[in-house]
């Protein structure tokens, strides 16, 4: 995700995250939770539930998220791995 529309986030928006606990770096639903404005980049907490395993809240790179409209909006060398 390019910079300014991770610094646009706000509480309560749905995304989706690259697992990195997930060998295949598959895609979770994820709502994010918490957001720190930061200079740069914000840091943001989001909340994803995995396909395999229990809730959790991660800090993800802004690279291995994307926003959940049902479209690719940028390229994603994660994506172009899993879906070549």
């Amino acid at each position: 995700m390019i910079r300014r529309r991770w610094n646009d986030l706000r509480v309560g928006q749905h995304v989706l995250v690259h697992d990195d606990d997930d060998p295949a770096l598959s895609l979770a639903a994820g709502q994010v939770t918490n957001v720190d404005r930061a200079t740069g980049s914000n840091e943001v907490t989001i909340r994803i539930a995995p396909v395999n395993g229990p809730e959790r809240l991660v800090r993800p790179s802004r690279l291995a998220v994307h926003f959940d409209t049902g479209e690719p909006a940028e390229r994603c060398w994660r994506c172009e791995m899993r879906y070549p």
